[in-house]
């Protein structure tokens, strides 16, 4: 199966951080100004044209960018809630960053007595698995998800907002 895999467009979190929103509650920041703009360029991504439908994570930044790719194209969406961001299990900023740091240096690992939890890299690919396994049927999927999701199956690249990247997948 080929996956074409999106990020989602640059978000706006400015109006979740100052209502005192952290952690799950930031998935609902929409795209920013910019973010709109970098969504509706994608969308005349000729990448596109290979995909039979549309997969999208069901945070809000993906989400509206999954809307502006199927805007002027006949493209079935399906929104899946597991395709969500890379989870740390702890809250604040500090931590998030303390946690990526760690995930980094440990190749996607949870080195035991690690002071933060997270979603290991292993983790993340058995969740998009079995998310993804129900559209087998299908031969191109694009999909709009997060850059730690992403990178777990196109390794050692940099993942920009609404970059297209393409993986073959075997089941």
């Amino acid at each position: 199966m080929k996956i074409i895999f999106i990020r989602h467009g640059e978000p706006d979190y400015s109006l979740l951080e100052e209502a005192g929103y952290t952690g799950f509650g930031l998935d609902l920041a929409p795209l920013s100004a910019a973010g709109r703009r970098m969504a509706t360029e994608a969308a005349a991504n000729p990448l596109l044209e290979q995909a039979e439908i549309l997969i999208s994570s069901s945070v809000t930044r993906a989400l509206e960018t999954a809307s502006y790719l199927i805007r002027d194209r006949q493209l079935p969406l399906f929104v899946e809630p597991f395709l969500h961001e890379w989870q740390v299990y702890e809250s604040g900023i500090d931590k998030f960053e303390q946690a990526r740091k760690l995930f980094l240096e440990n190749n996607g690992s949870l080195p035991a007595g690690s002071p933060v939890r997270y979603e290991t890299a292993e983790q993340m690919k058995v969740r998009f698995l079995r998310t993804i396994n129900k559209y087998r049927e299908y031969e191109t999927l694009a999909l709009v998800a997060h850059r730690m999701l992403i990178r777990q199956f196109v390794v050692d690249q940099q993942i920009d907002f609404c970059q297209f990247v393409e993986c073959e997948l075997k089941f």
